[in-house]
C-alpha cells in the first residue's frame, strides 16, 4: 500500500469538504474549518487542546486553543457553517432515498450547569438524567451502496419540540 498516495487522497478530500463548509466566508474562517475538519479527524477528538495538538503550530498549545476558541466564538460562522452542511447535505437526498430516522439523546451523567442540557428518561439506567437531544439520519439510495449518515444535534433553544 502506497502510504503517500492514500495520505494525499485524504488531504484533497478533506481541503474539499472543508471548502463545501467554508463557502463565502472570510479567509481566516476558512482556515479555521479546513484546521478543524481536519484536527477533528486526525485527533478523534472535538476537544481543541487535542485538535490543537494535532496541527503541530510553532506556538504554545495554550495559545492554539485560545486562537481556536476565539474563532470559534464569531457570531456568523455558526449559522454559515450549518447552511452549507445542509446545503451539501441536502443535494445528496432524492426521490428514491430511504431515510432512517432515529431520535435519540446523549447521556451527561454528572453534568450540572452546562448550556442547553434538557431532562430525559434514561431507559437503560430506568430513571430521569441531564441530556442532549440527537437527531441522527441515514440515508440510502435504492440499488445504491453509498450511505450518508447525517448526524443533528438539535439544542431546545433553537427547536421546540412542544
Amino acid at each position: 500500500m502506497e502510504y503517500s498516495k492514500v495520505a494525499s487522497r485524504l488531504r484533497e478530500q478533506i481541503g474539499r469538504f472543508s471548502g463545501e463548509l467554508s463557502k463565502e466566508l472570510p479567509k481566516v474562517s476558512k482556515r479555521l474549518v479546513s484546521e478543524l475538519v481536519y484536527g477533528i479527524q486526525a485527533s478523534q477528538s472535538v476537544v481543541l487542546t487535542k485538535v490543537g495538538r494535532v496541527l503541530e503550530e510553532n506556538i504554545s498549545i495554550k495559545k492554539t486553543e485560545e486562537r481556536l476558541s476565539r474563532q470559534l466564538g464569531r457570531k456568523f460562522l455558526r449559522s454559515a457553517v450549518q447552511h452549507n452542511l445542509l446545503k451539501e447535505g441536502s443535494s445528496r437526498i432524492h426521490r428514491d432515498t430511504l431515510l432512517i430516522f432515529d431520535p435519540s439523546d446523549l447521556r451527561k451523567k454528572y453534568a450540572k450547569k452546562m448550556e442547553n442540557l434538557c431532562t430525559i428518561r434514561d431507559g437503560s439506567e430506568k430513571e430521569l438524567g441531564t441530556s442532549y437531544w440527537l437527531c441522527h439520519v441515514v440515508g440510502l439510495k435504492n440499488r445504491s451502496e453509498e450511505i450518508n449518515n447525517f448526524l443533528i444535534l438539535v439544542f431546545l433553544n433553537e427547536v421546540s419540540l412542544r
